[in-house]
Parts: C-alpha cells; sequence; structure tokens
C-alpha cells in the first residue's frame, strides 16, 4: 500500500508548487526543513517540540526542535493547512490534469 499512495503523499514535499506555497507563508525555501515540519506537524495544531517528536518518532528530537518553534512563528497551523491543501490541488491539477 505504501508504495502506491507514497506518491500521491510525497508531492507536498518535493514539488515546486508546494515550495511556491510555503515560500508564501514565509517559510524559507532554500532549506527543506522549515516547511517540511510545519506541513507535517499543522493537523497537530500549535504542538510543541516534544509532541511532534512523540508523532514523529524517527526523527532526532534535536531536529524537531530546531525547526518547530520557528514553524508556528512563521505561520500559524491553519494557514499552514489552507497553504498545503492549495499546494496539493495545484500539484495534482499540474499532474493529472
Amino acid at each position: 500500500m505504501w508504495h502506491l499512495l507514497e506518491p500521491l503523499h510525497a508531492v507536498l514535499y518535493y514539488a515546486p508548487q508546494a515550495f511556491d506555497q510555503a515560500a508564501a507563508l514565509g517559510f524559507a525555501v532554500d532549506e527543506r526543513w522549515p516547511a517540511y515540519f510545519a506541513w507535517r506537524a499543522a493537523p497537530l495544531g500549535e504542538a510543541g517540540a516534544g509532541e511532534v517528536t512523540e508523532a514523529f518518532h524517527s526523527f532526532s528530537p534535536r531536529t524537531v526542535e530546531r525547526y518547530v518553534p520557528d514553524a508556528w512563528r512563521t505561520a500559524p497551523p491553519a494557514e499552514v493547512l489552507a497553504a498545503r491543501l492549495r499546494a496539493v490541488d495545484l500539484v495534482y491539477r499540474a499532474v493529472l490534469g
């Protein structure tokens, strides 16, 4: 199942449309991680680094601590979620027509 669905999910983290939406929110686009953690953690609300570390158990706690607090200073989770939906919509329209 992962092999079938991961390509649909991964577009959010690699497509130019997603980088554009992240930049519009104020995230740096010259580095992957600031927007990545915001995209992934936004459904949790304004979760702190500890909560995100628990949810994303495969990431180093130091990495999460480095990026998550700044994510919510850049844009609140509700704005990140709206931008995430716009990004995915734009990508799927570009790819699927």
